[in-house]
């Protein structure tokens, strides 16, 4: 399906992680508030790259889509 580019948000990059298991180990005590499955985090999370807690919706330069090849990658630079 698709095959169009990949729309540039965080939700969607490598660098980008909002598992509740991931969550509650990057952000000790969260559990206590209630847990990475709060409704009020939405599909919040955090990016490895940037060290940031932000919105799935959120973007930057550094965008990297899941599951793309490092060759293709590599390749379209060229």
């Amino acid at each position: 399906m698709g095959g169009g580019p990949v729309k540039a948000q965080c939700g969607r990059c490598v660098h980008f992680h909002n598992d509740r298991a991931y969550l509650e180990a990057a952000m000790p005590g969260l559990s206590s508030m209630s847990s990475g499955d709060a409704s009020v985090r939405a599909d919040d999370g955090v990016c490895e790259r940037h060290d940031r807690y932000l919105s799935a919706r959120a973007s930057c330069a550094d965008f990297k889509p899941v599951g793309e090849p490092e060759a293709a990658e590599a390749e379209r630079l060229l």
